[in-house]
């Protein structure tokens, strides 16, 4: 029980420090809320007798994870996990910090689409470019940005540098000039995974859909929401 200090449980029955796990823990005055503080000795940390605000419970983060995949936004999760949308933003940022993208086996073949949506209000659109596996359908790489070369290279250059079969994309002209047309097609039906994919992602995340009050206000946000989607 003394192996996650988010738990509550109480530092006067075990006795003993949660972070470093020492038995030198002396009283240090009390919250405003008259809340035992600790500090150790040893590591030299402060720290409360007991946590009972809700964000500091072990399962928090993992409930985040799953909520964020049904589609709640920010204010939502607040309400359901009973905790500030600070701290849910802030969390989330942390979450998406610690994620690290696939890396792409060479040889392999992707679907690669574009997706249109707005920051803040509609006048100011802005595309998810991305890529998936053809075969495994898992999310290879993505970039948030304009509908220009600079922001759809940072997609076809991170497909390049893992030596890709095929890219399969659309008829849009800007692929064209960026992907090799040994490795380049645009047959039909061959992007039906990703286009599938799409109307998933704006089943799943209100803030991706066409017309809709959910939107949202900072790509940082949309992105790290993103990462943990995809790879969490």
């Amino acid at each position: 029980m003394i192996e996650n200090h988010y738990r509550c449980v109480r530092v006067s029955d075990t006795g003993i420090c949660p972070f470093c796990y020492s038995g030198k823990i002396i009283r240090n005055g009390s919250t405003k809320t008259r809340k035992q503080q600790y500090i150790c000795k040893n590591c030299h940390k402060r720290f409360l007798d007991c946590y009972t605000y809700k964000a500091y419970h072990s399962n928090i983060n993992p409930l985040i994870i799953q909520l964020i995949k049904e589609g709640l936004g920010i204010r939502s999760m607040a309400r359901v996990l009973q905790i500030s949308a600070t701290t849910v933003l802030r969390r989330i940022k942390s979450i998406a910090e610690n994620i690290v993208p696939p890396v792409l086996p060479f040889g392999k073949i992707y679907e690669l689409d574009e997706m249109r949506f707005f920051i803040r209000k509609k006048s100011n659109p802005m595309w998810l470019f991305y890529a998936i596996d053809k075969v495994t359908k898992e999310i290879a790489t993505f970039y948030i940005g304009k509908r220009n070369n600079k922001t759809l290279n940072t997609v076809v250059k991170t497909l390049l540098n893992a030596r890709a079969a095929t890219i399969f994309t659309d008829q849009l002209k800007n692929y064209q000039y960026l992907i090799p047309k040994s490795i380049h097609s645009t047959q039909r039906y061959q992007t039906n995974g990703i286009e599938r994919m799409n109307l998933t992602l704006r089943t799943h995340l209100k803030r991706l859909n066409r017309r809709t009050i959910g939107f949202s206000r900072s790509i940082t946000i949309l992105s790290v929401i993103l990462k943990i989607y995809f790879w969490s």
